[in-house]
């Protein structure tokens, strides 16, 4: 393994650069004393005894009770995994401690003037489409009353899989190839519904994705045809965040899809 690459790991995994050097030190010199680390790092002496002194703290070397001490590297494949699940758990409980200003940013939102923003690009939409699905407050609502290309549908059917909440997905039935091959991407609580029927096109076209995380919020997805071909870098999302319109926009999809002759399952229940 390359050096830097070892060091990247070890400081991923919770060492400062200078534990990493004695960590590594010590894992390809085999036991040493304090002053043959410095020796080998080429570093006074007091600096790596204070190193090593964190690196045993921390569990990631054990030293000897013989005098001078000496100091040995715990199996790396073993402190690494410690460290693994030490840093998910303290990223876990970062992560409640963070959710817990959730009612703060609604709160703002609610108040703030800006309630439509627009997101350029396939990266783009994608990181606003996750929010969106993971801030859902309730079952999830997407339209997609026009064919749209298979990768729109991963785009999809990968970010909702991760939906604390179930989702409906209500698309074309000229999309009914492509639900099959993007079955292993369909997983949780999520129902495909192929309720729209086949429709002409013409060669350049824009279709609209309509993601109803709650009756206060929508995200438009816009994918744009050229030649019958998806253009992915003009995959374009709007979001609205204006409660009224997103109510009125709800009804009027939730009384679309129940005048669409029905293939499965039910109209989307109001609320």
């Amino acid at each position: 393994m390359r050096e830097e690459d070892a060091f990247a790991s070890l400081e991923m995994l919770g060492l400062t650069r200078k534990e990493a050097k004695a960590y590594l030190s010590l894992v390809r010199n085999g036991a040493s004393t304090a002053a043959q680390v410095a020796e080998h790092l080429a570093v006074q002496y007091p600096a790596v005894y204070r190193v090593l002194h964190s690196l045993q703290g921390k569990g990631w070397v054990e030293t000897s009770r013989e005098r001078p001490n000496r100091y040995r590297a715990r199996n790396p494949r073993v402190v690494a995994e410690q460290a693994r699940q030490a840093r998910a758990d303290d990223l876990g409980s970062a992560a409640e401690g963070i959710s817990a200003l959730v009612d703060e940013y609604n709160a703002k939102s609610r108040t703030t003037d800006a309630d439509l923003y627009l997101y350029k690009g396939p990266e783009s939409v994608a990181n606003k489409l996750r929010e969106v699905v993971l801030s859902a407050s309730g079952e999830i609502l997407v339209v997609s009353p026009f064919p749209v290309d298979q990768e729109v549908l991963r785009l999809l059917f990968t970010t909702l899989r991760r939906a604390r909440h179930r989702s409906r997905i209500v698309i074309s039935m000229a999309n009914a190839e492509d639900v099959e091959k993007l079955n292993a991407f369909v997983g949780g609580p999520m129902k495909v519904e192929l309720k729209f029927p086949r429709t002409h096109l013409s060669d350049t076209r824009l279709a609209h994705t309509f993601v109803f995380p709650s009756d206060k919020e929508l995200l438009i997805v816009n994918s744009f045809y050229r030649d019958r071909a998806l253009v992915l870098e003009k995959l374009q999302g709007l979001w609205i965040g204006d409660a009224d319109y997103v109510r009125l926009q709800l009804e009027a999809m939730v009384r679309g899809l129940a005048t669409v002759p029905k293939r499965r399952g039910r109209a989307f229940p109001r609320g």
